[in-house]
């Protein structure tokens, strides 16, 4: 559903765009379009697919966040005047076009955006809220709680709890509780589409036989991991044994990719490198002038393999131990508003130029651009033996951003690190070109939002 609803926004963001440039050359030309919307179709496709990218790196394909909202529309007003500032680049440098339709341009970001922000009103105000699958859950487990308090809190998921096989639960009131599909169909006066099956339920017969009937009504049966996982994003502990992951972490499969995000992660550095080349004297400036200390922070790491490296950063805190670090009490985490934070060191946080030295690391083959964050080896052996499946995060190499980061920032509690364990294995497990792309897309809205940590 989240797939299909993100197609359907994408779509209509496409097509009205389409429809701007029409009404665009007709405002200009006050007539109907014809030459002139063959000679800009190739390039304006292109500008068009780049404001799908820009849309989403404002947030705006983030299904549970697009309801309507002035910070809403706020967002679709300055994606149009990127892509327009973006639109004049393209067009002055392109050694392939002649033309420079500045009018057109600006006609067709106000028309064009004008009208993904009556398509998206229309989309939020009708169209979410009807594309939906009912669902019931067998079985009531934290993580079927977890799953129904996310679903009720996000309506635009697309998902409808219908009801719940299993003894009722004063935590979730307002649900339908029953013994058979048949009976919660019949006090909600509906049909599921999906039944979510929870492990412990699987030894029900009277259940199976009432699922085997289910399927010849297209109802989808789905286990309760599986869904779990397309919700939250995330692996649920419960299903953490050697079995499970031997049978889903296909390590193997993944060779080329890896050889390919190889070559990747060294063009990647390059250019992070170039960018560290330019921007380092105003930082490394700005740095010793707000605080004693070094410019750059070294710390051991736990990378690919269990293997010890030294990350680089640009220093964020101040200096209170004689080996420069900011820690007068053994290792501990950086807490939310930690006060030894620098001014500086909050910018740089921020927008994560801190991480910018980390291009070392990944020239070195230390780190990859995209991964989970490397931890410190005090934490991993704490967090180790509290989580004995903790050094699967080890599998691959540590990365510069990561599919935890983008989904939370603080993990400081045990509970909070197993909560990013699921996250990493969620990466480990479904690792790809397109996951990769949306992590860095993501990465890009954190940092022009100011949102890191």
């Amino acid at each position: 559903m989240l797939r299909l609803k993100q197609l359907t926004l994408l779509t209509g963001d496409i097509m009205t765009l389409y429809i701007g440039l029409y009404f665009a050359l007709y405002f200009r030309y006050l007539k109907i379009p014809g030459q002139n919307l063959q000679d800009l179709l190739s390039p304006m496709t292109q500008l068009f697919f780049l404001a799908a990218v820009i849309l989403f790196i404002a947030g705006l394909y983030d299904i549970s966040k697009t309801k309507n909202s002035w910070a809403f529309y706020q967002k679709i007003i300055l994606s149009a005047l990127a892509w327009t500032v973006l639109g004049i680049i393209y067009f002055y440098i392109n050694p392939k076009t002649a033309i420079t339709p500045k009018t057109i341009l600006l006609l067709t970001a106000i028309i064009g955006f004008g009208l993904v922000s009556l398509w998206r009103f229309f989309y939020n105000k009708f169209i979410s809220t009807t594309l939906k699958y009912n669902i019931i859950f067998a079985g009531v487990t934290a993580e079927v709680k977890e799953l129904i308090n996310n679903i009720q809190n996000n309506p635009r998921l697309g998902y409808l709890v219908l009801g719940v096989i299993g003894e009722q639960e004063s935590s979730l009131p307002n649900i339908a509780y029953g013994k058979t599909i048949a009976e919660i169909n019949n006090q909600t006066k509906n049909y599921a589409n999906i039944i979510v099956l929870s492990p412990q339920m699987t030894a029900d017969s009277n259940l199976l036989k009432e699922l085997y009937q289910s399927l010849f009504q297209q109802v989808s049966i789905v286990n309760l991991s599986d869904f779990y996982e397309t919700v939250m994003h995330r692996i649920p502990p419960f299903t953490f044994s050697e079995n499970w992951f031997v049978a889903n972490l296909h390590e193997q499969q993944k060779k080329i990719y890896d050889r390919f995000r190889i070559l990747t992660d060294y063009i990647l550095a390059v250019i992070i490198g170039i960018f560290f080349i330019v921007t380092f004297p105003i930082i490394a400036l700005i740095i010793k002038l707000n605080s004693k200390g070094k410019i750059f922070f070294s710390q051991n790491r736990v990378g690919r393999q269990g293997l010890i490296f030294k990350v680089y950063k640009y220093r964020t805190m101040k200096t209170l131990a004689a080996d420069g670090s900011a820690e007068t009490g053994g290792p501990q985490y950086a807490a939310d508003k930690d006060v030894r934070i620098t001014t500086v060191g909050k910018i740089l946080r921020r927008t994560r130029l801190d991480e910018i030295p980390q291009f070392i690391n990944i020239l070195k083959g230390q780190m990859s651009v995209i991964g989970p964050r490397p931890e410190r080896p005090e934490f991993v052996q704490q967090l180790t033996e509290k989580m004995p499946y903790y050094s699967l995060r080890h599998l691959i190499k540590p990365g510069l951003t990561g599919w935890a980061q983008i989904n939370n920032a603080y993990y400081g509690t045990i509970e909070e690190n197993l909560q990013k364990l699921e996250y990493d294995l969620y990466y480990i497990k479904n690792r790809n070109f397109t996951l990769d792309i949306s992590i860095i897309l993501r990465t890009i809205n954190t940092i022009l939002r100011l949102a890191g940590r």
